[in-house]
Order: C-alpha cells, then sequence, then structure tokens
C-alpha cells in the first residue's frame, strides 16, 4: 500500500513538473510585462539585463517619490534623497546613479510627486554601462510620467 501511495505520489509530481506557469495577482504573466531600457521597450523574458519595474498607481498616498521607491526593487537602497543600486562602488567618486525622467537626465528628483509617474524602470548592471557610458556604471534610473509620450 505505502508503494502504491508513493509511486502516484511521484507520478503526480512528474506530471507538475515545469507545467505550472507563475502569474502575477492580476492574472498576467510576469514574462510579458516591458522593460523600459531608455531606448526601447521589450519584455522581460527578452531581457538578459537586471531590471526592476514599479508600476506607479494613483492614489498611493506617498507625497514624496523616494518614499514611494523604498523596498518596491531588489538591490535598490534609498535613505533620504540618496539612491544606491547595488551597494558602494566607489570611495572617492560618486555612486548616485544616473537618473532620466522622460528622457531628460535630472539631479533631482524630489519634486516629482508619485502620482505624477507612470512607471519607473531600474537598470541595474553592466549593461547600463553599455546603454549610457560611464555615467550608467552606478546604474540607471527611468522615471516615466503620465504626460510623457513614451
Amino acid at each position: 500500500m505505502k508503494k502504491i501511495a508513493s509511486l502516484l505520489l511521484l507520478a503526480a509530481l512528474a506530471c507538475s513538473c515545469g507545467t505550472s506557469k507563475l502569474y502575477t495577482p492580476d492574472g498576467t504573466d510576469p514574462g510579458d510585462q516591458e522593460v523600459n531600457l531608455g531606448y526601447q521597450k521589450i519584455r522581460k523574458r527578452d531581457s538578459t539585463s537586471s531590471t526592476g519595474t514599479v508600476k506607479v498607481e494613483r492614489g498611493s498616498g506617498y507625497t514624496d517619490i523616494y518614499e514611494y521607491l523604498r523596498g518596491r526593487v531588489a538591490g535598490v537602497d534609498v535613505n533620504g534623497t540618496s539612491i544606491r543600486i547595488r551597494g558602494e562602488r566607489s570611495i572617492n567618486g560618486s555612486n548616485e546613479p544616473l537618473i532620466l525622467v522622460d528622457g531628460m537626465v535630472t539631479d533631482d528628483i524630489s519634486g516629482i510627486s508619485p502620482d505624477e509617474v507612470k512607471s519607473i524602470d531600474v537598470l541595474k548592471d553592466a549593461s547600463s554601462t553599455a546603454l549610457y557610458g560611464s555615467r550608467g556604471a552606478n546604474g540607471v534610473i527611468l522615471i516615466t510620467t503620465r504626460n510623457s509620450n513614451q
């Protein structure tokens, strides 16, 4: 009896391996989400770079974009108005990531309300250096606002 039960259990496990798909709470496949690379948008499953995406919903209750971003993307540390992607990289140089708002480089995003933001894409690896040069060496944060045409 124990042999039959264990064989049935193994058969059930073998049938289920590799056939299940991961879905987000809204019922979509996370691999179908688009990632903004700055020059084009591609599906997350087609991307080989380490990225993180945050879709910002209206009425989140946050008034500060830094507070909204804190804890939402793995590898991104937000302390006050300082953002670090994957830790400290330089002892003497700047460790701040390159920040683009609707394609324009900016140093200060404190004036942006989370309700104005449509999505935030974070490029965390060497591909950001290849795309944006040495300024992207500490990572790149791409912010798309609701009133942009992107």
